[in-house]
């Protein structure tokens, strides 16, 4: 799954891709700059006004995977950033 975030346009990308979890273009960083916290209700109101329940169960469980890596903070999922 992508974010990809342009000038003036954000897009989810590999929508069904529940293997990476990424953002593309520009984002708030981390220190280290090849990661970012993203609020999990940001990524559901990309993939649809009202996502599929079977894609919101599938992003709950790849959240739910990574957490105990530390990848999940209050509401938000770390994420990998890949620049253009």
């Amino acid at each position: 799954m992508i974010i990809a975030v342009t000038a003036g346009s954000v897009e989810l990308q590999a929508a069904d891709d529940f293997k990476g979890f990424k953002i593309a273009g520009i984002a708030t960083v981390e220190p280290d700059g090849t990661t970012a916290w993203v609020k999990q209700a940001a990524v559901k109101r990309l993939r649809a006004e009202q996502p599929p329940a079977e894609w919101v169960a599938a992003f709950d469980k790849m959240v739910e995977s990574v957490r105990r890596f530390g990848w999940v903070k209050d509401d938000s999922v770390r994420a990998h950033i890949e620049t253009a």
